[in-house]
């Protein structure tokens, strides 16, 4: 065989191999196993969204600090795979204003969507509700995610995820996300079974990638 046709071969394998992994590595929380669902609006490509505000997270037996930690892991996680300006709203500044129904309505009070955006500039709120939650092993967590346009007041897209370290279906999906992190050694993958911070970061992530 021609040596410089099997030097022009190998190198084609060596590009298409470095070609494959690149692919990989670039789409992220997408190489993820999916556990969640959601369901859009059907005019939902017509709205107009660059600015979303991320309240906090509402839910029994959730701490301020857990409210705290989900809230930035839905502004990462969201913030990685679209191209939205995500905007975190403090407790603070939702003092004067009514929250959000926490009633299984399909929708959040417009009143409350317009004050914020009002005060932010926004053009859609992300609220997120915490409906299970056990911070001991085995960690469960359930989170139920609305994005709401501010134009209408009304839900344009939703998710819903139940993260159950119990389950075996879910442990695999956590290992896939683990892999997309390149999250290190056994202690550190045992580590992030126990840590309800972690299971927001991974619940954050699934509802993300469904977008």
């Amino acid at each position: 065989m021609n040596p410089t046709m099997t030097s022009n071969r190998v190198a084609l394998s060596v590009a298409a191999s470095m070609l494959a992994l690149c692919a990989c590595s670039s789409t992220g929380t997408k190489a993820m196993v999916p556990i969640g669902t959601a369901r859009a609006s059907a005019d939902f490509a017509s709205y107009d969204v660059h600015r979303v505000g991320v309240l906090p997270p509402r839910g029994d037996d959730v701490s301020d600090d857990l409210a705290e930690a989900l809230r930035d892991a839905m502004r990462a996680a969201f913030a990685s795979e679209t191209s939205y300006e995500l905007i975190p709203i403090g407790a603070s500044e939702l003092e004067s204003i009514s929250a959000p129904d926490s009633t299984r309505t399909g929708r959040t009070d417009p009143h409350t969507v317009l004050e914020v955006a009002r005060r932010a500039g926004l053009d859609a709120i992300l609220a997120t509700r915490v409906v299970d939650f056990r911070a001991y092993e085995p960690v469960r967590l359930g989170l139920e995610v609305d994005l709401i346009a501010v134009e209408t007041g009304l839900v344009t897209w939703s998710s819903q995820v139940r993260v159950d370290v119990g389950d075996q279906a879910t442990l695999e999906a956590i290992r896939s996300w683990q892999e997309s992190r390149r999250v290190g050694g056994a202690n550190e993958r045992a580590i992030d079974l126990l840590s309800p911070r972690r299971i927001a970061e991974f619940a954050a992530a699934q509802v993300a990638m469904l977008l």
